[in-house]
């Protein structure tokens, strides 16, 4: 089974992070997740994710920062998962290929039924520290 480099994309705003929802013919039905896809052939990853991210949720990113990737292995599919933290600098999301999308906090994110390779990314002790500094940073005096 060949490993498949996937980015995905921790937007943030207001001290909030963006998940979206899958639908019922994706790989996990219902399932939350980083947006996000596959890198393509010759593509870098931060090229993959600001594509990846117009498509499916018409809004264009800046990446702020490239956090520890992580490899899953989901038995029918292994995965190299490169998360960014993002900022929208265009834009409000439209969903394309998502059923739902949310703004949670990070605490948030411990009751939602993620994905498994993005919880993994997010529980990385590492990425867990760059997530929450940004947020706190990031709060645009919303509190």
């Amino acid at each position: 089974m060949a490993m498949v480099n996937v980015v995905c994309a921790i937007i943030i705003k207001e001290g909030k992070i963006l998940v979206t929802q899958l639908g019922s013919k994706s790989d996990h039905p219902y399932k939350w997740e980083f947006p996000g896809g596959k890198v393509k052939s010759g593509e870098s990853p931060e090229d993959t994710i600001i594509r990846e991210i117009k498509e499916e949720l018409q809004i264009s990113i800046q990446v702020k920062q490239t956090l520890e990737a992580i490899s899953y292995n989901y038995g029918f599919k292994e995965i190299c998962l490169i998360p960014f933290i993002c900022e929208i600098i265009e834009g409000n999301p439209v969903l394309t290929e998502h059923i739902q999308l949310n703004w949670i906090t990070f605490d948030e994110l411990q009751e939602l039924n993620l994905v498994e390779a993005d919880r993994a990314v997010a529980c990385l002790g590492k990425n867990q520290n760059e997530i929450l500094n940004f947020l706190s940073e990031n709060m645009n005096g919303c509190c």
